[in-house]
């Protein structure tokens, strides 16, 4: 074993281990005649190096536990968010391994979080099985309603795999454009669904029912305890269960998903922060408009919030197609930028040319230091020279001498 992955292997012992709570989601259903929305964040102790896919129909697809597996072909067309630039590292396959969120053309939107709690079944040769690391897949692949999706997942065992060793314990929350949402759970080996549309907050541990329980002690839920302001999982759902409903009716799409970053970065933690209670920084957010199927993304190192509108996309062409959100040149409708995964070497790189629509930020940087240069030049020409020891002083002109100054 190499130093770099014997280093690696440490910090997962060490660091990983305990219990990583991380991760949060909301759904905004308040005036869902004009709109659906859903936001979420990732918050790691590291980054996964995500990558965005579009996935379209026709796809062959299993759960990836062998013979065991579940069995289909993409019904509907998406865009998902992957851990893969991390996960394919440890022998997971980098297109089809690592959902963790993402919306179909249908309107159905899914999101993986973490849940310590999770206790996954043994195989069963009757039931078919998915992997945690495609459950996203399966339910973005498959189906296109909350309700179809309640009832596909009882129909497959959600399996554990081991990545250098650990398993992660994943719950999922769902929802589409009516504004139904559920919540799935894996409790001591068995499906937990909480299948209502005021299942509008998730977070992480402890298991949902017991996160109501805890909300009532708040005030506002019934409780005489005030708004907690920590980043524990715990903390996470009482302030965003609280604020989501005081979230004002926004005058547009714009407005509607500046509203719902605004109450996500309530909940995410910033980088350099005294990480307590194994509470690590968030790594990027992402916003579904379910009403007029947009996917948002943020990457928080960079400045900048890109798009997807499915709209934009080929859902019949028969390639899956990816693209390194993590770029910081890109910038706003990003949906012609995907490249085709093609072979190892472009799925290291996956990373798209200049477009019209990107921002280049050291080009601005250069830009801006030119024009610069530029005014200090013009700035010169209009200053002489006194005959006093070579000072310098500020040539007096009319506005009508130079159009520089009007």
């Amino acid at each position: 074993m190499s130093k770099l992955s014997l280093s690696a292997a440490i910090i997962w012992l060490v660091v990983l281990l305990p219990a990583v709570h991380a991760c949060s989601r909301i759904l905004w259903t308040k005036y869902s005649n004009s709109f659906v929305m859903s936001g979420r964040s990732m918050d790691w102790v590291f980054s996964f190096d995500d990558y965005l896919y579009v996935v379209p129909r026709g796809i062959p697809m299993d759960g990836g536990m062998g013979k065991g597996s579940a069995r289909w072909t993409s019904k509907y067309g998406s865009v998902v968010s992957s851990m893969s630039g991390w996960s394919s590292k440890h022998g997971f396959d980098f297109v089809r391994d690592g959902g963790t969120d993402g919306i179909n053309e249908k309107g159905l939107a899914v999101h993986v979080l973490l849940l310590e709690a999770t206790e996954y079944p043994p195989p069963d040769k009757d039931i078919p099985g998915v992997s945690y690391l495609r459950w996203a897949r399966y339910l973005l692949d498959n189906f296109a309603t909350v309700a179809e999706a309640v009832e596909g997942t009882k129909k497959v065992h959600i399996l554990s795999v081991a990545i250098m060793g650990h398993v992660l314990g994943a719950h999922v929350a769902i929802e589409d454009s009516n504004g139904d949402s559920a919540i799935f759970e894996i409790i001591e080996g068995k499906l937990h669904v909480y299948h209502d549309k005021k299942a509008v907050v998730m977070t992480n541990d402890p298991p949902y029912d017991q996160q109501l329980k805890l909300l009532r002690r708040y005030e506002g839920f019934g409780g005489d305890l005030p708004l907690p302001g920590s980043t524990s999982s715990e903390d996470r759902f009482v302030r965003l269960s609280y604020y989501l409903p005081y979230l004002p009716k926004p005058a547009d799409d714009t407005e509607a998903v500046a509203s719902v970053q605004s109450l996500m970065m309530n909940a995410a933690v910033p980088f350099g922060a005294p990480y307590g209670d194994d509470v690590y920084p968030t790594w990027w957010t992402s916003y579904s408009d379910l009403t007029n199927g947009v996917y948002y993304f943020n990457w928080v190192k960079n400045p900048f919030l890109i798009w997807v509108e499915l709209k934009n996309l080929d859902f019949s062409a028969a390639e899956v197609l990816v693209l390194n959100p993590r770029d910081p040149r890109l910038l706003g409708e990003v949906s012609a930028l995907f490249t085709e995964v093609g072979t190892r070497e472009a799925q290291k790189a996956a990373v798209p040319e200049m477009h019209s629509t990107t921002l280049s930020v050291f080009g601005c940087v250069s830009a801006i230091f030119v024009c610069s240069i530029f005014a200090v030049a013009i700035h010169q020409m209009l200053v002489k020279r006194t005959a006093g020891g070579g000072r310098m002083r500020t040539s007096h002109l009319n506005p009508e001498e130079s159009p520089l100054l009007t």
